[in-house]
């Protein structure tokens, strides 16, 4: 049969773009969620000091991070392939674990975990640009509702760790992970196919000269910088929680699962709910409040007695956690030309991992040296201060300059 003959491939209609985008979002989320509960198990396993555990989670998130602006490239300029993107992002976690738990010495563990970071840029980037290409007008309840298919991941990946652990190890448990992804990856491709690009730059030349005064934009600047500050505080306390947990008191791997995945659950109806109020009343006014309150929840962390206070503080932490790093990037988008939201959407990313992988370490040292509960007043009161700054940054794009009047030529004679 003549190639040119056979009918087009059908373009995903917005629901099922919206589902598997979302999906997809979730299925990541539970891999990465799940080796938060894996993690504490290689740190004994290796007999890892905090700092060394912190610079091995800041392998994966700086690599992340610098991928992330090439992966935004990737996203606007071959936006016809973004199909194959997300299948080979997929592809990417589910050889970075594989090698993971194959492996076991800590360098190996440390360039494969490079690999997984690698495939999550990948992700973001390619799936939040054609979400807000096709939803202009709903952009932050839609990449809300794909950070909500995040939560869902959060929310099982540590629950199906915690249980797997007590049946395997952990080398096994990341080895068996292969297979799972492999197949969602070929699933969420066959679903895609026949997504159709965006009209973009025509060439590389003019995608660079679209991007460049993105770097100029001295609103988006800041933002971008306040995102990582924010997520220096994040990361601290996501790496260092299921440790504090684990090795300080005593948690089974199952109960760690649970609390991690208490982390999340909360989140899966507050991000849409955050996403409209954005869309309705403004970026700012969900992010300074929400920040303040994940801050001061982040500092409850180190003084909340092991019983119903910690219970009831993650279940808190829950509701914000997750939420603002959408917004953040709904509002970079709002800042940024269309043609180059992929970028913009890496950037963002780029900050949130690139800076915020720092808080890993940071936070390693002060728990080798000061307390464990000493990293989590660090994580709260970084996450307030970025909350204080935030209200006097301007979030919105500055107003286009009415146009000139046209006045018709003077009649003559």
């Amino acid at each position: 049969m003549d190639p040119s003959t056979e009918p087009p491939t059908r373009e995903p209609g917005p629901k099922l773009l919206a589902f598997t985008m979302v999906t997809g979002h979730g299925l990541k989320h539970l891999y990465s969620a799940a080796f938060s509960v894996v993690f504490p198990e290689i740190k004994v396993g290796l007999g890892l000091s905090n700092l060394a555990a912190g610079a091995l989670v800041m392998s994966r998130d700086v690599s992340s991070g610098a991928a992330a602006m090439p992966g935004g490239f990737i996203a606007d300029r071959y936006s016809s392939k973004r199909p194959l993107i997300l299948l080979a992002a997929i592809m990417l976690v589910a050889f970075g674990y594989l090698a993971s738990g194959s492996l076991q010495t800590y360098y190996a563990i440390a360039l494969a975990v490079i690999l997984v970071g690698v495939g999550t840029s990948m992700w973001h980037p390619t799936a939040i640009a054609a979400l807000s290409a096709r939803f202009p007008k709903r952009r932050g309840l839609a990449l809300t509702m794909h950070g909500a298919g995040a939560s869902v991941g959060e929310v099982l990946g540590p629950l199906l760790a915690g249980w797997l652990l007590q049946q395997i190890l952990w080398p096994h448990l990341l080895q068996y992970s292969f297979l799972p992804a492999v197949l969602a990856a070929i699933v969420i491709w066959l679903a895609l196919r026949g997504m159709k690009g965006q009209q973009g730059a025509a060439s590389s030349k003019d995608y660079f000269s679209a991007v460049a005064p993105l770097f100029k934009n001295r609103r988006l600047m800041a933002v971008l910088a306040l995102c990582g500050v924010v997520s220096m505080g994040d990361y601290a306390m996501v790496t260092f929680l299921p440790i504090y947990l684990r090795e300080h008191l005593e948690f089974s791997t199952f109960k760690v699962g649970v609390y991690i995945s208490l982390l999340h659950t909360v989140g899966i109806a507050t991000h849409p709910i955050m996403g409209f109020v954005s869309d309705r009343f403004g970026r700012k006014s969900v992010l300074v409040p929400e920040l303040t309150i994940f801050g001061l929840l982040c500092v409850a962390l180190a003084f909340a007695d092991p019983g119903i206070q910690l219970l009831l503080t993650i279940i808190a932490i829950a509701a914000v956690t997750f939420t603002y790093l959408p917004i953040f990037v709904a509002t970079a988008i709002d800042l940024s030309p269309p043609g180059v939201h992929g970028t913009s959407v890496g950037l963002v990313y780029t900050a949130s991992m690139a800076i915020g992988a720092f808080g890993a370490v940071i936070g390693g040292l002060i728990a080798d040296h000061i307390s464990i509960q000493s990293t989590f007043v660090f994580s709260g009161i970084t996450i307030v201060a970025s909350a204080l700054v935030l209200i006097i940054i301007p979030t919105r794009s500055p107003p286009s300059p009415p146009p000139v009047p046209c006045h018709p030529a003077a009649p003559r004679g």
